[in-house]
């Protein structure tokens, strides 16, 4: 700890000297063509939104979340917190001069270095196996390098975010050096009813006050990269560790039934702990003025510990250490045609490696190799109104459990799309996806893990691929200061995972089945008015309807709406946003209401300091209200946590620039890692 102190101070206090600088990035700022300029800060292709920011919302955005919140694109919604961008179709993929970002690269990219943001609602190319894409053009520059710190802390709660970024390039190369350091405790009290339907209904009872989700992470990351006019290449490296412990030591615990009464003090101690080192490498090469490659690889080491113990009239435990090693590659083969047509070959492998020792299951060692090859081919054609593309592809899915024969699965994938724009300011699209996905990790296991008296917990590694299949059709137009996104879609699930529950003498077993169908539509309307270039607002709405049939039995219908009003005057924003209660279907089971969440923000920007005030749910009493029901096994849960109340933070960002000209290099931050540990 003492060591990665001293790293930072050194950072903050012997910022690089001032060198040649470009920006990093690993691809050339490509021009836009055949934009159909409909407004003066939206322009609209048939396939894209090309988004320019005003100098407002450049001025009062620090990161590239901030920036497209303040834009506010109708049916994109972003939550700035956790780093997501969600739109009709899906979370969607985020770029940086077209190469694929992570979260938290896109964090830091300073507003003034972004010169627009493509909107992707119709993916081809290199886009097409995502849902939706956003790409950051951004500036490259000649000379400079800079250092930035920003901290935020919370009131209500623990909440600390510390980070600081220092650059230098010379010539062609540029140097990069992140660090950070994060920590929060948003308490909870929770309330949860569970019935066992034993020949005599057992009822339990827990209930935990000031329940600790204590979590720490800290983080080095160090990336080079040279650009040329046809040849890019970027590596990139980095050490990180994360901690987290969620402990209930103020618990009571009661067991019900018509035979017996049972009450007990109860105990809960869990933590995770995980380090991991990770490289990333991206290579892309214009081979001439119509064809070109990239090729990225990025993977990681994890070294995951997970440990709990619950004491009540017993004790229960799970001790497990784990080697995980993850690894992604990724070719891209691009070629452009006469007459507007465009092909992409495009290849992907994800591999996957697990060695799990369960100490308190006398050292059982569960080992996991996990393979999937991914091929796509993207063709798209142009008209005058219409775009057409087709992106046919398979996948072949294949892994094995030690002790077990091996499964493999290979599965036909194919994406339609069909957009016509009859004017400038309307485009109706329609499309179609047929796809897979595969059980996670944790569930594929031979593992029993005992969580109270009455709870088995095990894996089941006999559970099939689920096949998606899904249409969908959007309407957009632009007009004046008004934009509007009407949308629908469906999603249809075979062989969806969902979890099990079945007696075994005097236990509950909860296991998973792939023995489920599910059927998900959602109809949207986000509407955007621009009344001028110091006031915005955005409406959302939207009604989700479920349906689940097979081994589980579910239907849900949910209603939603959210607003957000933005006010630039000068050096001050000021932001109000409020989201109506959610109703989601969790694993296609487990009914969840989050509830409602409002809040206010001011900021003040002047030179390289800003500093930015937000309060949320001030005087609210809300909770998260969930339940579960089977023919075995019932739960109903309450948690009232402080994330979801009354908070108020503060932060403060400032960077001082060295050099004639800077562009900001992106925040990386701790990334958590995958496991196969049964918890």
């Amino acid at each position: 700890m003492k060591a990665f102190r001293c790293i930072i101070f050194f950072l903050c206090v012997f910022p690089f000297a001032s060198a040649m600088a470009q920006n990093d990035s690993v691809s050339l700022m490509s021009q836009l063509g055949e934009v159909v300029v409909t407004s003066k800060y939206i322009q609209q292709d048939i396939d894209h939104y090309n988004c320019i920011p005003t100098s407002s919302q450049r001025r009062h955005s620090h990161s590239g979340f901030e920036l497209v919140r303040n834009m506010m694109i109708t049916g994109v919604n972003v939550d700035t917190e956790t780093g997501a961008i969600t739109t009709p179709a899906g979370v969607a993929s985020l770029y940086i001069n077209g190469r694929e970002a992570t979260y938290r690269e896109i964090q830091s990219l300073r507003s003034k270095d972004i010169v627009r943001v493509e909107y992707y609602d119709m993916p081809t190319g290199k886009y097409a196996k995502d849902n939706a894409a956003l790409n950051y053009v951004v500036k490259s520059y000649t000379y400079g390098g800079y250092t930035q710190l920003d901290a935020t802390q919370g009131v209500g709660y623990k909440k600390g975010i510390y980070n600081v970024v220092s650059k230098y390039s010379s010539g062609k190369f540029n140097v990069n050096v992140w660090a950070g350091y994060n920590m929060s405790n948003p308490k909870e009290n929770t309330t949860l009813t569970e019935m066992y339907k034993f020949p005599s209904l057992v009822t339990k009872t827990t209930n935990n006050d000031c329940v600790n989700n204590d979590k720490t992470g800290k983080y080095i990351t160090a990336s080079l990269s040279r650009m040329s006019q046809m040849t890019i290449w970027m590596i990139r490296a980095s050490i990180e560790g994360e901690k987290q412990n969620n402990d209930a030591l103020l618990g009571n615990t009661q067991y019900e039934s018509q035979s017996f009464t049972d009450k007990a003090n109860s105990q809960l101690i869990s933590n995770t702990r995980t380090t991991k080192p990770t490289l990333y490498i991206y290579y892309d090469r214009s081979i001439n003025k119509t064809q070109s490659i990239d090729a990225v690889f990025d993977g990681y080491y994890a070294r995951n510990t997970y440990y709990r113990d619950l004491h009540e009239d017993d004790r229960f435990t799970s001790d497990v250490e784990e080697d995980y090693l993850y690894a992604k590659g990724n070719i891209n083969y691009h070629i452009t045609l006469p007459q507007q047509n465009n092909l992409t070959f495009s290849l992907h492998e994800y591999l996957r490696v697990s060695d799990d020792k369960y100490k308190n299951l006398d050292g059982y060692n569960q080992h996991l190799l996990s393979s999937e090859s991914i091929f796509f081919v993207d063709y798209s054609k142009r008209w005058k109104h219409i775009m057409l593309d087709v992106n046919p592809g398979i996948s072949c899915l294949r892994y094995e459990l030690r002790e077990d024969n091996p499964v493999t699965h290979i599965a036909p994938r194919m994406q339609f799309s069909l957009s016509w724009m009859p004017d400038k300011i309307q485009r109706l699209r329609g499309f179609f996806s047929l796809g897979n996905t595969f059980p996670t990790l944790s569930t594929i296991n031979h593992v029993q893990q005992r969580i109270d008296r009455f709870m088995v917990r095990q894996g089941n590694p006999e559970m099939d691929n689920s096949t998606l299949l899904g249409p969908g059709i959007t309407y957009t137009i632009n007009y004046n200061k008004w934009s509007a996104l009407l949308s629908n879609y469906y999603m249809y699930m075979s062989d969806a995972i969902v979890n099990t529950y079945s007696m075994d003498g005097d236990h509950v077993i909860n296991s998973f089945s792939s023995n489920a169908t599910s059927h998900q539509s959602a109809t949207s309307l986000s509407i955007t008015w621009k009344q001028s270039s110091c006031f915005n607002m955005k409406l959302d709405g939207n009604y989700t309807y479920y349906a689940v049939n097979g081994t589980a039995h579910e239907r849900l219908n949910s209603w939603q709406f959210g607003m957000q009003a933005n006010y630039y005057l000068g050096d001050f924003s000021f932001i109000a946003y409020c989201k109506s209660k959610t109703k989601l279907l969790n694993s296609y089971q487990t009914h969840v209401e989050l509830p409602w969440q409002y809040g206010l923000s001011a900021e003040w920007s002047h030179n390289n300091l800003s500093l930015i005030a937000e309060a949320k749910n001030l005087f609210a009493d809300n909770a998260i209200e969930s339940f579960l029901t089977s023919d075995v096994y019932c739960m109903n849960k309450r948690q009232v946590r402080k994330s979801d109340n009354s908070f108020a933070s503060l932060k403060v960002i400032y960077s001082f620039d060295y050099g004639r000209k800077v562009s900001r290099s992106p925040k990386y931050e701790t990334k958590s890692a995958e496991s196969n540990i049964l918890k």
